[in-house]
């Protein structure tokens, strides 16, 4: 019989025989998956995969063993930033906005431009210019209400005029432009700051600071919380409480289906992020992405996970400019199974297949088999697609798994995937002369062989044929810092949500799949869970295969 593992990113296949002691293992191999999961490309693979096997090994397989197939769709979408929708604030600039104007931060009450001709109001104000009117009359009007004795903190602009603006008024305080001034009322309490170039301290974002400006409670503090980390690298901030729900997608815009308390939800792409990465696995049930091919016209899922590369650059504290961390990682787990992946692959190997488990329950079996585990450990299957945590009566598949490492590597980097999936994994260097390079952890070597000139003032991984550049920006300790920062947003917070699902944390944590077999992930993982009393292992499946082959293996002792 053979087991039959395919993934995502890598096609496993374990061949072994009945026997009344057990399946007993005669030999077993791996390649590349062909096209997608589930795909005629990727079960012709498989079959060639089988047939290599059977002529090295001298066997013919009776029977297949498939695990139940679903495919996860991973690529990088040019979606908002990220945007609570449980908050009590709301932010009022917008995402793309880049020329703030004067330094400093302010409170006060909304004023319309227009009504600065009123009486004067003895309070601070934070003045809006709306998108038709001129800054030149915007400025003439802000600097005559401020002679006449307006207490005026801040300015808000509907259009880019901020630098206009502030050239031209007669008093110092920040201008924040590009703000959506729809629903802000009169009076309404308005924080806004601009930040000095290359400084990082933000009163605004200060989630206590924040609560007393907007005279929110304390009862609110921790959603607040959760806002202003989303304002940690903004160069200007204009924020209001929030009075309503926050407006749904409009009918053309892209959208996450939730299920909450029973019933389905529709978030805006921006609000879905923090719902995704909040909430356990399996409350998405569609999801709309223009910018991904599978979901244009919108795709039925089990899971979806998205990682903001933003947060990346965050988390790693990158020089700016170093790194491409624009846009979003996308990981969407499809909620149908592929129907006739048996019956396909029973008509390319001419041999009776069938579908003998799902692939959490066949992993699960496979990774049971490694030697000295103790009593309640957690599987943690962690494949190219998808990551599935096993144990205590229950089963865990999120989308987003290698696969969203190696994309978010090749768009940071701006190299292609192929050669992402290799620098992804190990440590480099930087070459600075034609003998010497500068290792990751600070060492300097002499290098074996002298390094070819394009090698030479760039970042390097070591391949068969020698060092090959990828980076003319990173230094190999800024590389490390990134790499490390992408596997913990990417994989080892992923997996942190996966157990928010089981009652009880377990005692253990083994990992499995190709992904396990990353020592660096294996770190990252157990960093994520360093405040539980989870120990991380990696699974040594059969005692012998290491943490692969644990749904090809799986298979066989079930049919066993």
């Amino acid at each position: 019989m053979a087991g039959v593992d395919v993934g995502n990113h890598t096609t496993e296949i374990v061949l072994a025989r009945t026997g009344l002691g057990g399946p007993e293992q005669i030999t077993h191999g791996q390649g590349p998956t062909r096209g997608r999961k589930g795909s005629r490309e990727s079960l012709e693979g498989a079959a060639a995969l089988l047939h290599q096997l059977e002529v090295e090994s001298g066997v013919v397989v009776d029977e297949v063993l498939l695990a139940a197939l679903r495919p996860v769709d991973t690529a990088t979408a040019p979606l908002p930033p990220p945007a609570s929708p449980r908050s009590p604030v709301r932010s009022l600039r917008s995402a793309t906005a880049s020329t703030p104007a004067g330094t400093g931060f302010g409170v006060g009450r909304h004023v319309p431009l227009a009504d600065l001709d009123g009486a004067v109001i003895d309070r601070p104000t934070i003045v809006s210019v709306d998108a038709s009117t001129d800054f030149e009359v915007a400025a003439a009007v802000v600097s005559a209400a401020a002679d006449r004795g307006w207490q005026i903190a801040g300015v808000i602009a509907a259009q880019d005029d901020a630098v206009l603006i502030r050239n031209r008024i007669s008093i110092d305080v920040p201008v924040v432009d590009e703000v959506d001034l729809d629903g802000l009322m009169p009076g309404a309490l308005v924080a806004v700051e601009v930040v000095a170039e290359g400084r990082a301290y933000r009163r605004m974002a200060d989630p206590i600071a924040l609560c007393v400006a907007l005279a929110l409670g304390h009862d609110r503090l921790r959603d607040v919380a959760e806002f202003t980390r989303e304002l940690a690298d903004s160069p200007a901030i204009a924020v209001t409480e929030r009075t309503g729900p926050p407006d749904p997608p409009a009918v053309d815009d892209d959208y996450v289906d939730c299920l909450e308390n029973g019933r389905e939800v529709r978030y805006t792409v921006a609000q879905a992020h923090s719902v995704l990465r909040q909430a356990p696995p399996g409350n998405v049930v569609r999801v709309r992405l223009r910018a991904v091919r599978t979901a244009r016209d919108g795709i039925a899922v089990d899971d979806a996970y998205f990682t903001d590369l933003s947060s990346i650059d965050d988390g790693a504290w990158l020089r700016r400019g170093v790194a491409d961390t624009r846009g979003t990682v996308v990981a969407l787990l499809a909620a149908d199974l592929v129907a006739d992946a048996a019956e396909t692959l029973q008509h390319l190997t001419n041999r009776p297949t069938r579908t003998l488990a799902g692939e959490p329950e066949a992993a699960a079996v496979g990774a049971m088999t490694t030697p000295g585990l103790p009593p309640g450990t957690v599987v943690c299957d962690i494949g190219g697609g998808t990551i599935d945590l096993i144990g205590a009566g229950r089963a865990v598949t999120a989308a987003g798994a290698g696969e969203a490492i190696t994309t978010a590597v090749a768009r940071v980097l701006g190299v292609p995937r192929a050669l992402a999936e290799r620098v992804k994994r190990t440590p480099a260097l930087r070459v600075e002369g034609p003998h010497v390079a500068h290792e990751e952890d600070g060492r300097r070597l002499f290098l074996d062989s002298p390094a070819s000139a394009d090698a030479i003032g760039r970042l390097c991984t070591r391949g068969s044929a020698g060092l090959v550049p990828f980076s003319n920006r990173l230094a190999a300790e800024e590389w490390r810092s990134l790499r490390l920062a992408i596997k913990r947003e990417t994989v080892a917070t992923n997996i942190v949500r996966c157990l928010r699902a089981f009652p009880d944390p377990p005692p253990a944590l083994v990992l499995a799949g190709g992904g396990a077999l990353d020592d660096e992930l294996l770190r990252t993982v157990s960093d994520a869970l360093r405040a539980t009393s989870i120990v991380v292992g990696r699974a040594d499946i059969d005692g012998v295969h290491g943490p692969r082959y644990a749904v090809a293996s799986g298979l066989v002792h079930l049919y066993g």
